[in-house]
């Protein structure tokens, strides 16, 4: 598989016109003093216009089976063929269509036509240099192809534990010989110790340095920052001095089924503060067989309020625009990790586990 590199950067999406804005899920926008500036784009147009945008991803990963490739980005265009889950197909940009559904108009073009971005996870496949050593605290990485095998010895025909998926963040704890003669990692989740989750292709995993962690802004007062939750427009914004400088297209709480009924797991209205990060974790919870959930490699999350509600990457969706968490506030991981940088406290690359901090030395967040 050829590889795609994948560099998201600030200033890469600085400057970029209406038409850019309407297009890509998420931008950032350069703050200019005593200027207003609308982060929010405006209508998709009907009929669509497909005027090809670019994506800072080269493939994409079907979610489920029998994801429809179009010939064009409608649903009522005929259908080519359909995708099998975890398929891995390249991405050549994003345009906006017709349907499904409202909220969420993003088409990507394929080699082979068109196919809706809610059930496709963005991704690159890009593979990496082995370390020769760990320390002793290990370090994180994340997952910088579409998807590896968890395996439970470092051997490409050991059993597989799991999938994991690009973008998931875990620690490295130590290095491994396989029986293939490479590298591999045993990894662990970062609120799991060292208790490793089993082996991965050393080159499948990214180390992160100091520079994925660096903050951002970090000239600007806690109290001229802030972060807005718009539930109605499902839509995260920051703020320097009044100035919108980022926003994403999110997806918050939602209803599930549950022992006890239907239950509203809505993201909590009101003034909030950021005193709890982690670089990776695992999520857990829910009811077997009504909304369980078990997801390792929880990328990037800002806690904000005392029941666990955090901003945080997402690999299990790409539908963003309405409620859809038991919660939290998901986001693209490269987004989560903007959040994770920009905000106060500030989580050093050295740490190995949960930071957290006063609320009222944490970044104010706005949920309404």
């Amino acid at each position: 598989m050829a590889t795609g590199d994948l560099k998201t950067t600030r200033r890469r999406f600085l400057k970029i016109g209406s038409g850019l804005a309407l297009a890509l899920p998420f931008i950032y926008i350069r703050p200019v003093h005593g200027r207003s500036a609308d982060p929010i784009a405006g209508e998709p147009p009907e009929p669509p216009d497909p005027k090809l945008q670019p994506i800072p991803y080269a493939f994409g990963r079907a979610f489920r089976d029998n994801l429809i490739v179009r010939e064009r980005p409608t649903i009522h265009s005929p259908e080519v063929r359909r995708l099998r889950a975890n398929e891995v197909i390249p991405i050549k940009g994003e345009v906006i269509g017709v349907g499904p559904t409202t909220y969420n108009p993003f088409w990507y073009l394929t080699d082979e036509g068109y196919v809706h971005s809610a059930n496709v996870q963005p991704c690159n496949h890009v593979l990496n240099e082995p370390l020769s050593e760990v320390g002793e605290d290990g370090l994180w990485a994340e997952i910088s192809v579409p998807f590896t095998e968890l395996r439970a010895a470092a051997d490409p025909q050991a059993r597989v534990r799991m999938l994991l998926y690009y973008g998931c963040v875990f620690r490295i704890v130590r290095l491994a010989r396989g029986a293939d003669g490479k590298t591999w990692y045993v990894i662990a989740d970062g609120n799991a110790g060292n208790a490793g989750l089993g082996f991965v292709p050393a080159e499948h995993l990214r180390p992160l340095t100091a520079e994925d962690f660096a903050p951002l802004s970090p000239d600007v007062p806690l109290d001229k920052k802030r972060i807005e939750v718009n539930l109605k427009a499902q839509t995260a914004t920051a703020y320097e001095y009044d100035e919108p400088v980022f926003t994403a297209r999110v997806a918050t709480g939602s209803k599930y089924r549950t022992p006890a009924g239907i239950v509203d797991f809505f993201t909590i209205p009101g003034e909030h503060r950021i005193f709890r990060k982690i670089a990776g974790t695992r999520m857990r919870g829910g009811t077997p067989g009504y909304d369980y959930y078990d997801l390792p490699g929880v990328s990037w999350a800002s806690f904000f309020t005392g029941s666990g509600i955090a901003f945080h990457g997402v690999y299990w969706h790409n539908d963003y625009g309405r409620p859809r968490s038991h919660g939290c506030v998901n986001m693209l991981p490269d987004q989560a990790r903007w959040v994770f940088r920009w905000t106060m406290p500030t989580y050093p690359h050295t740490a190995r586990a949960t930071l957290r901090t006063r609320r009222e030395e944490g970044s104010l967040v706005r949920v309404f």
